[in-house]
């Protein structure tokens, strides 16, 4: 006999799980990536956001919040969300209804910011690609990256990276993961670039094959077996398993499917999150099922 669906946010783990014997209806998405800005102080060679678009007002926000109700998780995503000096007050819009990620470089994190962060965010995700060199040639000042890291952490605020993974830094991801056990990262995302933005600026070579990809996570499997690592580590390659899992909210409110590999742009637009409801939205998806399985784990490499 089927019983109530029961999908949940592990705290724990900064991921979603059904317990067992429980279905599901799709009737909402269970995460959105909204975009509160496009400005960065980065340029990371693999960027795929690099359009300018001009902030939300917190009104529009709020009217973006609203919409929302009834998904579980909302990353306040960019750009660097970091940089816009209302962000304390976009936070507290949607910590009280959502389990709320924050994407960031770290890199602007005093004690001072960290410590207001606190009670405003579930978790922050943090992009590290790498040792020092590597991390500063493809993303930005690793020592800074760093040094937000620890402010994060002396605060308790759970940690979760992310790591964009090219065939001339593959072979330093096992020092990544050590890292990510290390800094007691509850999770460590393992990301091929999308050929969009910079990242069109790359060589082909730059981007693993499945073949390769899934080497190197038998790789990773036995290294975290042998090392005892304790963070959920995730690989995504981007296959038909897995297009337009995510839904992605650009600053002036337009929502898309991501990444649909037909489009120029690698997004299908589905509505505006400002003028429309989520739900209205979501039952335009084509890519329902490949939303709920990425985000279950059921589409994804994962030790």
């Amino acid at each position: 006999m089927k019983t109530k669906e029961e999908i949940f946010f592990n705290q724990n783990s900064c991921r979603f799980e059904i317990r067992q014997g429980s279905f599901i209806k799709n009737e909402l998405p269970l995460s959105i990536i909204l975009q509160v800005t496009r400005h960065c102080n980065f340029s990371c060679i693999f960027c795929s956001e690099t359009e300018k678009i001009p902030d939300p007002s917190l009104s529009k926000l709020h009217k973006m919040r609203d919409n929302l109700l009834g998904v579980s998780r909302v990353y306040i995503s960019g750009g660097e969300p970091l940089l816009r000096k209302d962000l304390l007050q976009v936070l507290e819009l949607f910590y009280s209804d959502f389990v709320v990620g924050l994407p960031t470089n770290a890199t602007t994190v005093t004690a001072d910011i960290a410590k207001d962060l606190k009670n405003r965010l579930d978790f922050v995700n943090i992009g590290l690609d790498g040792p020092r060199n590597i991390t500063t040639t493809i993303r930005g000042d690793y020592d800074k990256i760093m040094k937000g890291i620890y402010h994060l952490k002396y605060c308790d605020i759970p940690i979760a990276l992310s790591c964009v993974i090219l065939n001339s830094t593959k072979d330093s991801v096992l020092f990544t993961c050590q890292i990510a056990d290390v800094l007691d990262a509850v999770k460590l995302k393992l990301i091929i670039p999308i050929p969009k933005g910079n990242a069109l600026g790359l060589s082909e070579n730059e981007y693993l094959n499945t073949e390769d990809a899934n080497n190197l996570f038998a790789d990773i499997k036995k290294a975290k077996k042998i090392y005892g690592w304790t963070p959920k580590i995730t690989l995504t390659t981007w296959g038909a398993e897995v297009e337009g899992y995510s839904l992605l909210v650009y600053p002036n409110g337009n929502t898309y499917a991501w990444p649909v590999y037909n489009q120029i742009d690698k997004v299908l637009l589905l509505g505006n999150l400002a003028d429309e409801n989520i739900k209205d939205i979501w039952a335009k998806n084509p890519y329902k099922q490949n939303h709920y399985n990425k985000y279950l784990g059921k589409s994804i490499l994962a030790a």
